[in-house]
């Protein structure tokens, strides 16, 4: 007989299967994970690995964020102060993570960090002008305001924070209006008084093109305000409004605004026009009735509060002078400088606030500060610039 076989004192044991991590991923699942987080957070994730460094920062993840549905609103202004800022400076207002600070940043501020953007070349030698944001990416066209006309642009990426050449515009402008229209920027020159006052970008083919812009004789020689509503340039006049028809290349009347002269900015959201008057009401525009109305609100009392000898609280908006007023992802964000309670100081401050909206009963709106905060102290002889929100 055969006897059998021995079984071992000890059982032989499984190997456990070892957990995913995010590491052993291949690198298209591991975008695609990533492109779903807050861009607040990627320069933390950055400093995982050398991997997740290169992931972050190619151009593929922002592809798929706005593949996707993931793009968020972010703000830059731009600022020159002379002489502690002799050339326009870019600062962006960065979210902080939850529960988390971003390093070396200029100033730490309740939910975002005030960040400085790379200068270049560019700015140094070429003054300020006219800015316009498309996608990602700022557009920075011709010369500034009594400055040396100049055809060139010059486009910031705000992904990457670099600097690249656009193509030269057809003529040399000072303080144009340029706005992106249709993956198209129009450019209007205001003091130009032949047929070259227009010209449009198209964006794709990077190639400039002349417009005559028929029918706006009427307000060329008065004082205007200008911006985006439903698709067409808007115009703000003495005594009529606007519109430029992009598909049709004309303008034609479209109605009036009485209170034009108090007006300091306005923008349009959700196909709403609102504004800020220079006594720090916010106004919304009624099409039906062709009326500027309050946008009610506590908050909103607030921001324009006075004291009872008629001085401005520090931060209040009243008879502050609105310098940016922008759509911040279906929001108001308005940057203003407040007047201080003694004129002489040299000292000015910047501050900002967002805003959400709420349409109800009767036709009204109201508002809600979601943050307002001071956001950088400059000298009075400061010039506030640029302020423009792009989606990365």
């Amino acid at each position: 007989m055969i006897p059998k076989e021995a079984k071992p004192n000890q059982q032989e044991t499984k190997a456990e299967p070892q957990p995913l991590s995010l590491s052993s991923l291949p690198d298209e699942i591991l975008e695609n994970i990533l492109a779903r987080l807050s861009k607040w957070n990627y320069p933390n994730y950055s400093l995982v690995s050398k991997r997740f460094l290169f992931l972050l920062s190619s151009p593929e993840i922002y592809a798929t964020r706005s593949r996707i549905g993931t793009t968020e609103p972010c703000l830059y202004f731009c600022v020159e102060d002379l002489p502690s800022i002799p050339h326009p400076k870019w600062f962006t207002l960065w979210m902080k993570p939850a529960d988390e600070t971003l390093e070396n940043d200029d100033e730490i501020l309740e939910d975002y960090s005030l960040v400085s953007v790379p200068s270049c070349h560019y700015l140094q030698q070429v003054p300020y002008s006219s800015t316009v944001a498309v996608g990602s990416d700022i557009y920075v066209i011709g010369g500034p305001y009594e400055g040396p006309p100049s055809s060139l642009v010059r486009i910031f990426d705000c992904r990457t924070h670099t600097w690249r050449e656009g193509p030269n515009m057809l003529v040399a402008r000072e303080e144009a209006y340029a706005f992106h229209i249709d993956g198209k920027i129009y450019v209007i020159e205001e003091d130009r008084k032949d047929d070259k006052w227009m010209e449009v970008l198209d964006i794709e083919t990077q190639t400039w093109s002349p417009l005559l812009g028929h029918g706006a004789t009427e307000f060329r020689d008065e004082w205007f305000l200008v911006n985006v509503f439903r698709g067409q340039i808007y115009v703000i006049a003495a005594e009529e409004n606007f519109a430029f028809d992009p598909k049709e290349g004309t303008w034609e009347v479209v109605g009036t605004h009485e209170c034009y002269r108090h007006i300091d900015a306005w923008c349009a959201i959700e196909d709403v026009m609102f504004c800020f008057t220079n006594s720090g009401y916010c106004m919304w525009y009624d099409t039906k009735s062709r009326e500027w109305r309050e946008v009610k609100g506590s908050d909103m009392e607030v921001l324009r509060d006075i004291s009872e000898d008629s001085v401005a609280r520090e931060d209040s908006l009243a008879w502050g002078g609105v310098v940016g007023m922008v759509n911040h992802g279906g929001k108001l964000f308005v940057t203003w400088v407040p007047i201080p309670k003694y004129k002489t100081t040299e000292e000015r401050k910047i501050w900002c606030t967002k805003i959400s909206l709420e349409k109800r009963h009767e036709g009204e709106i109201w508002g809600k500060m979601d943050w307002v905060n001071e956001v950088l102290t400059v000298t009075k002889s400061f010039n506030f610039l640029s302020c423009v929100v792009i989606t990365i």
